[in-house]
């Protein structure tokens, strides 16, 4: 997707500008934060697609050469803001898959499923969100929340869960707009606004785009945050559905809006295979 992610890499990890920290919607609300085992600092966001499974971007949980080790990481749920003790339930990580074609020179197929020590309790504050069953709409405006910054020139995270309201863009037009970063391959989708100004960046990558209450993109890459004609890219989550469901061995839900013949009105899908692969160089 972007060819200088080597120098770049801090701006690929996607925050929102512009951002709100109210009226978000309820599936926003059930966001993950990925954080340090050491030191309890957020690093990416993620969701919750199950009580024992988070959907999140594979440049998350990747360092330079190979995933980074499970127990370097802590799923925080329950929360809004990043201190909030009250409702907070905290797990840790058992097992970690990337997408098996991930490449971290282009942030192609940049999707990951976490499978967690122990499952998350379900309350208001905790719920799983159901995965989109079909292709995302273009001008469908989609939300997307995080507490990645909300200044470009302040590298400090939100301690709040904010959000953002953005469209989603043609993918004729996205390759037009981003033609000089990526070819946006199948898999990829770009969102945002023409003039800037509001977007996803730095603190934000893993986290999701939910558009009309279904899980439809993750957070994933971009060149800069929030400048004019350069929308943020999103992996899709229809395109991915078949690989993120084989990797599950819970019951999974899927809700679509058509009739589309890849999952139907509404199906319950039983995946007994889990294959999770286990690395150990730790970065």
């Amino acid at each position: 997707m972007i060819n200088i992610i080597h120098n770049r890499l801090d701006t690929l990890h996607k925050h929102l500008v512009e951002a709100h920290p109210n009226k978000l919607t309820e599936e926003e609300k059930k966001k993950v934060s990925l954080m340090r085992s050491w030191n309890k600092k957020h690093f990416c966001g993620g969701n919750l697609i199950s009580a024992s499974l988070v959907l999140t971007a594979g440049h998350c949980v990747y360092g330079s050469e190979n995933v980074i080790p499970p127990w370097t990481i802590i799923v925080v749920g329950g929360i809004l803001k990043l201190n909030e003790t009250l409702k907070r339930q905290e797990k840790g990580v058992e097992n970690i898959r990337i997408h098996p074609k991930f490449n971290l020179e282009n942030l192609y197929n940049d999707v990951a499923v976490l499978k967690l020590s122990t499952p998350f309790t379900f309350t208001p504050e905790v719920r799983s969100i159901p995965l989109s069953g079909s292709p995302p709409v273009p001008n469908t405006i989609c939300q997307v929340a995080g507490w990645g910054y909300t200044i470009v020139e302040v590298p400090k995270v939100s301690s709040d869960l904010m959000y953002v309201n953005l469209p989603i863009r043609s993918k004729k037009e996205c390759r037009k707009l981003l033609k000089d970063i990526t070819d946006l391959p199948h898999g990829m989708m770009c969102a945002g606004y023409l003039e800037g100004g509001r977007d996803a960046c730095q603190g934000d990558s893993g986290g999701g785009m939910v558009c009309n209450g279904t899980l439809t993109g993750i957070v994933s890459g971009g060149q800069g945050c929030a400048e004019p004609l350069l929308p943020g890219v999103y992996a899709d989550v229809f395109h991915y559905l078949d690989w993120i469901l084989n990797e599950a061995d819970v019951v999974t839900v899927v809700r679509t809006r058509n009739n589309n013949k890849k999952c139907g009105a509404l199906r319950m899908i039983m995946i007994l295979s889990f294959l999770f692969c286990t690395v150990f160089n730790y970065i």
